[in-house]
């Protein structure tokens, strides 16, 4: 079954969640990821929407596929921002130390540069979540499934169990 979900449509279903329709669940589980992840702070929890939709339907494995998908984007993302938030702490104290003890103009604009382009790699995977979630959502209201190059793979062997 892996890689032929691009081909499938889904018959029209409803979540769990007061008779609604499944592909408003997906909707919540794609943008509500998305919109967390681009406020400041809340983004390292953005993988919570999408996980909160799949434990609710997980029995509905159109949903399933669509939340666990947003879920890895999400956490993906986090583990990203993590890792440049740190970069960005280390940089800031360097700028700092540099302006204040060694008086170097040159080290404070290498941390300042540094600042700048993690603050870019930042919106660029804020957007490629987006875009990617737009792509999906689009098809999820057509009743189909739009893989993501690299999650949506790992969300169908998690959905479906395949073991390929």
């Amino acid at each position: 079954m892996v890689g032929e979900m691009n081909k499938q449509v889904f018959q029209p279903s409803k979540s769990k969640v007061g008779d609604m329709d499944a592909k408003w669940m997906i909707l919540i589980a794609y943008f509500g990821a998305v919109v967390l992840g681009f406020i400041s702070g809340a983004q390292f929890l953005s993988w919570l929407i999408p996980l909160i939709v799949y434990l609710i339907d997980k029995e509905n494995k159109f949903i399933a596929f669509h939340a666990m998908q947003a879920f890895l984007m999400a956490v993906t993302a986090t583990v990203i921002y993590i890792i440049l938030a740190i970069i960005m702490a280390i940089s800031i104290v360097g700028a700092a130390t540099s302006a204040a003890f060694a008086l170097n103009p040159y080290a404070f604009g290498a941390s300042f540069g540094a600042i700048m382009a993690i603050t870019a790699i930042i919106v660029i995977v804020g957007v490629i979540i987006l875009i990617f979630s737009i792509l999906a959502v689009i098809k999820g209201f057509k009743y189909e499934i739009y893989e993501v190059p690299l999650w949506g793979k790992w969300a169908e062997k998690i959905v479906f169990k395949t073991s390929k």
